[in-house]
């Protein structure tokens, strides 16, 4: 497994590269989930929510929140797969993001156009596939990210992502019952 990660991810990383520099518009706008033909049966959707509860001021009545993570995977041809992650925390600011990459069916390798507190940035987002369960790939913060010549922020070692696979996860759902209110 080991040595298959030390090959795959250096490749899927190239291959995503390739195809950013094929699809990417000369005035370096952002990319969008239409670079990628997707078929609609070929779409997964992951979703990880949290609910809590909190009362207001002391008041009796008891008022529900939900912190939501949602991610939309499309497979198109040739590996290539495009989507939407957006990270919905209940009392803070969203994260929103589209992307498209590669995929070898186990891991995804894409770069991002992500937007938050009225910023706008690329950068890479890996994510493996185990069964119905979606795992989004980190870094411990002492290995930087950097800046390539796309202005995009890239992971500096592939080898080094963590999948944190007993804490946090998506799990799959079916793709129709998702309320659009709820993760957008």
């Amino acid at each position: 497994m080991k040595l298959l990660k030390k090959y795959l991810l250096p490749i899927l990383i190239f291959v995503a590269l390739i195809i950013l520099i094929t699809f990417s518009p000369r005035d370096k706008a952002t990319l969008s989930q239409g670079n990628v033909s997707i078929d609609d049966t070929a779409k997964s959707c992951y979703l990880y929510e949290q609910q809590y509860q909190s009362s207001i001021d002391g008041e009796s009545d008891v008022v529900t929140f939900y912190d939501r993570e949602y991610i939309e995977l499309g497979f198109g041809a040739d590996s290539m797969v495009s989507g939407i992650h957006n990270i919905l925390p209940a009392e803070k600011d969203s994260n929103r993001a589209n992307f498209v990459g590669v995929s070898d069916g186990e891991y995804v390798n894409v770069v991002a156009t992500a937007r938050a507190e009225g910023q706008t940035w690329q950068e890479q987002r890996l994510y493996r596939l185990v069964d119905d369960k979606l795992y989004i790939g980190y870094q411990p913060v002492y290995i930087p990210q950097y800046k390539n010549e796309n202005d995009i922020y890239m992971y500096e070692d592939l080898n080094k992502i963590i999948f944190d696979t007993d804490t946090f996860f998506l799990n799959k759902i079916d793709c129709a019952s998702v309320s659009r209110k709820d993760v957008s």
